[in-house]
């Protein structure tokens, strides 16, 4: 029989880049509210859609069943999962054919915090990933080795708007400015042209 071997990627919030995990004792960081993506893929490509797959939570002490996520022989089998899970965590049917186990878990809480590992019993095969949920003050906004953190906060040319703003105010000021002097101007030219017919008509008395 030939060795199966898995290989590890994450995948957090949009990014359309995943990154491979190597060292299963390395801390990924993910920031609270976030979408997950958790994938184990075989190599070689085995189709994993018949197989019993599991995915558990191996920090919890003292819980018989620790099961993000559990499929038996081709069919869900919920009554295991952790109740916490239920109803949210999500195994993409469609990557089985290409060998990965793909749990999508959204909106990570502090409670996701943890060791999940995927298992694949028939081939022996598995792998651990360290989560840990922060809160998004305190993730760096830097890439690590093992995936890639999108910037969660709005940026955007701010100071420019405000300098929009300032040079809109001073043209409308300036125009009101023109209206008014413009205003001025005719009038005085209606009074001078007034007083010369008045004394075009004194003159012609």
């Amino acid at each position: 029989m030939v060795a199966t071997a898995l290989f590890a990627f994450v995948t957090v919030l949009s990014s359309i880049e995943k990154r491979p995990i190597i060292d299963q004792t390395q801390l990924i960081k993910v920031p609270e509210g976030s979408n997950l993506t958790l994938q184990c893929q075989t190599d070689p490509e085995i189709n994993l859609t018949n197989f019993t797959l599991d995915w558990k939570r191996v920090d919890i002490p003292n819980v018989s069943d620790r099961f993000v996520y559990s499929r038996r022989r081709g069919t869900d089998h919920p009554e295991e999962q952790i109740q916490r899970y239920k109803n949210r965590a999500e195994l993409i049917k469609e990557d089985l054919t290409r060998g990965r186990m793909t749990l999508l878990i959204p909106t990570v809480q502090q409670s996701d915090t943890g060791h999940f590992k995927c298992f694949i019993p028939k081939l022996n095969v598995s792998f651990v990933f360290n989560i840990n949920v922060t809160k998004r003050e305190d993730v760096a906004m830097t890439t690590s080795p093992g995936y890639r953190v999108m910037n969660p906060t709005v940026s955007g040319p701010v100071e420019t708007i405000n300098h929009w703003i300032i040079l809109g105010v001073c043209i409308c000021v300036l125009l009101v400015l023109g209206f008014i002097i413009g205003v001025l101007v005719k009038n005085r030219r209606i009074r001078i042209y007034r007083r010369r017919i008045g004394e075009e008509m004194g003159m012609l008395r």
